[in-house]
């Protein structure tokens, strides 16, 4: 039997399948925003044949099929959707125009605002009104509901977002408005806020809202048509679908609720950056994902993964919890190009699968990292993607020629350089932005150097920003889709309380915690999880009374038990003062929101995490099999541009390479699907899982 993961990325889709006997088999397929489906079947064409049987029954032998999709988030940034209104309460239509007073960029003006969702005409106001309490001051006005569905027809609107106002205190109005609409137009898909969100924030929740509305009829069509070919071609199992928040759920839920897969293949590399530093015993890891369209970055902190309340994507809200990854548009296909100054930049636009990079020969006549890396020599232009593409370098050359060197008075290699340079510089200030900028010292972390290109980036990086090791994992080239692997199905449920620590009313403590319980495991019996496969995490979110964001604090001891509050209280003023440099233990606290996290079980790998050892590296002579200490040869040396000049560097390819054996800078190491290069004064090994782990030594210079 097969347990099989897909996460189809902006420019490749990534397949990794393993067997009873734990032999794994990947793929590496160029994605298609035209086709989504056909990269996917490729991929599953590709693996069958590695195993030398037909797809249809390796799709029959198949009992665990997980899927990242970047369906949603495409549609997001290509700026399609389904034509979508707005219910409000009356008078608050034009509050996801107004949104918030904040800007990115406080001081320039003139900086444009990602279009309103939804046009004025379509965004409307319903007579009815719920208080702050959640008390009901104005009933729905029943009369108005039949109007307003034959104007919704008459504009052939496709998806209706209903957000009204306290919604997130009491849904009872949302609920009946949804129950009458749908009455009249069933064919017509309604999302509610209630059913996404129950914090407070009316234009993050509407925000959250419309996005759902717009993007989960597209992605529902998708899904309905990947389960119907996969049936076809003879797979027996349900498909799960990653979630935001690393975990997974089942087809007609990510249909319902697009938004929470925004980040589906992202979270995959989180939690496979989880999985890594278990079985390293790395508490603190930087997880760095760069594949065709993005550079994309984590934090593994104490051994766990961080997660944010809420996120912006391409300038728009969203309210839902996710995992805290932050992206930069530097990825193997992000455009070089310069600005009106002359100044040379990298992304965040770029040349996709089609028509890719110029090397590719598919039509694309701008400069990418991926054309910089092939003049530089850093990859070969007859292995790429496993041998399966060959890359043409005249068209690389003439195109850094004409864009970036001729106009900057730059050679072709040097220009190319300067590409990769710049790139580097933008995966630094991300790595810089989730470390340093939060008050952690990125010195103590590791590097998890993932996905198809940062191996190539990955030393420069680590000695750019104090990190003094990187970890290569086996399978980097199809990290996400090895991250999937190891998810799970979960549950995420809030409700919203906003009252006195300790003055909270034990009825409505107890109130929203049997309601949370009942939810999560109404959920996870749909899904199949047993009652003895789950488990349950509690939090609060507190704040200071004249506060405007909460701080999640772990619920530990009892739930319904109130003398845990003063252990909230506590742990809330010492969490205050680490990430701001100060508390005042002397005020009172507001409980905002209790949050319940329901899940199956994990089944991991044992920690290598000793509690005992405070070094949270490995050391590199501890690794196992340090006694091999023969060289692998080397395939050829090859010519390298790097600081300033190109030399000659050894080349090895990874499966010559035997636990312990000792490789140092500068080198490269080919591998299906990327190549590692070690910078010089750099040390690597193998360690018995296979993972190449590299030492960053001090440069002499």
């Amino acid at each position: 039997m097969f347990i099989v993961a897909v996460d189809v990325g902006g420019t490749f889709a990534d397949f990794i399948v393993c067997d009873e006997g734990g032999c794994a088999a990947t793929a590496k397929i160029p994605s298609s925003i035209e086709n989504p489906l056909q990269p996917i079947i490729r991929g599953l064409n590709e693996l069958a044949e590695q195993f030398n049987i037909p797809l249809e029954e390796f799709l029959a032998q198949t009992e665990k099929f997980t899927h990242g999709t970047t369906v949603g988030i495409n549609a997001l940034l290509q700026g399609q959707g389904a034509k979508t209104a707005l219910i409000t309460t009356e008078g608050f239509r034009d509050a996801l125009e107004l949104r918030r007073s904040r800007l990115n960029e406080q001081w320039d003006f003139s900086v444009s605002l990602p279009s309103v969702l939804v046009p004025r005409h379509l965004r409307i106001g319903l007579r009815e009104r719920m208080d702050y309490r959640g008390v009901s001051v104005k009933p729905v006005d029943r009369t108005q509901i039949p109007m307003l569905a034959e104007f919704l027809r008459q504009e052939e609107v496709e998806a209706v977002a209903v957000c009204l106002l306290f919604a997130c205190r009491n849904p009872k109005h949302e609920v009946e408005f949804k129950e009458h609409l749908q009455e009249l137009l069933p064919n017509v898909f309604v999302t509610l806020s209630s059913e996404l969100s129950s914090q407070l924030g009316e234009y993050e929740r509407t925000s959250t809202t419309v996005l759902n509305a717009r993007l989960s009829p597209i992605l529902g069509n998708y899904l309905q048509d990947l389960r119907a070919h996969l049936r076809a071609k003879g797979l027996r199992v349900p498909i799960s679908i990653a979630q935001n928040n690393g975990g997974l759920t089942d087809l007609t839920q990510a249909g319902r609720r697009a938004v929470n897969t925004l980040f589906s293949g992202p979270a995959g590399g989180v939690k496979g950056g989880w999985i890594l530093a278990r079985e390293q015993g790395l508490s603190d890891l930087v997880v760095g994902d760069m594949g065709g369209t993005s550079f994309d970055v984590s934090l593994i902190r104490q051994g766990m993964m961080e997660l944010t309340p809420q996120a912006e994507i391409a300038g728009y809200p969203v309210q839902l919890p996710m995992l805290n990854i932050h992206t930069v548009g530097a990825g193997g296909g992000s455009i070089a190009w310069l600005d009106k100054g002359g100044m040379l930049k990298v992304g965040p636009q770029s040349a996709g699968a089609k028509p890719g990079p110029a090397c590719y020969e598919l039509g694309g006549q701008e400069p990418t990292i991926t054309d910089a890396a092939l003049i530089m020599g850093l990859i070969d232009d007859r292995s790429f993607l496993g041998g399966r593409m060959v890359l043409n370098k005249e068209l690389a050359y003439a195109s850094i020629e004409k864009n970036i060197a001729k106009p900057l008075g730059l050679s072709v290699p040097e220009a190319a350089y300067a590409i990769y340079q710049v790139a580097l510089s933008l995966m630094a200030d991300a790595v810089y932005l989730m470390t340093v900028k939060k008050g952690y010292d990125p010195r103590s972390f590791a590097l998890a150097a993932v996905g198809g290109a940062l191996p190539l980036f990955a030393t420069a990086l680590a000695k750019g920003v104090g990190i003094r090791q990187v970890v290569v994992p086996e399978l980097a080239p199809v990290f996400c889709a090895q991250g999937l692997f190891h998810s799970n199905f979960q549950f995420e449920g809030l409700r919203n309380l906003y009252e006195v620590l300790g003055e909270v009313p034990f009825l409505s403590w107890s109130k929203a915690m049997l309601e949370l319980r009942f939810q999560a495991d109404e959920e996870l019996s749909r899904l199949g999880v047993g009652e003895d496969q789950r488990e349950y995490r509690w939090s609060a979110d507190l704040k200071y009374p004249d506060q405007h964001h909460e701080i999640n604090i772990p619920v530990r001891g009892i739930v319904s038990d109130p003398e845990i509050w003063p252990q909230l209280a506590k742990e809330f003023h010492e969490a205050h003062e680490r990430l701001y440099g100060y508390c005042q233990p002397e005020k009172s606290l507001v409980l905002v929101n209790l949050r319940l996290v329901a899940q199956e079980k994990e089944r991991l790998p044992q920690s290598a995490m000793d509690p005992r050892i405070e070094e949270s590296f490995i050391n590199a002579n501890s690794i196992a099999g340090e006694n091999n200490t023969a060289l692998p040869t080397s395939i050829e040396m090859k010519m390298v541009y790097l600081h300033g000049g190109f030399r000659k560097v050894e080349v090895f390819h990874w499966k010559d390479l035997r636990n312990g054996m000792d490789l140092r800078g500068p080198a490269l190491i080919k591998k299906e699907y990327t190549t590692i290069l070690l910078e010089e004064n750099c040390q690597a090994k193998l360690d018995e899982a296979k993972n190449l782990i590299i030492n960053i030594g001090k440069d002499r210079h």
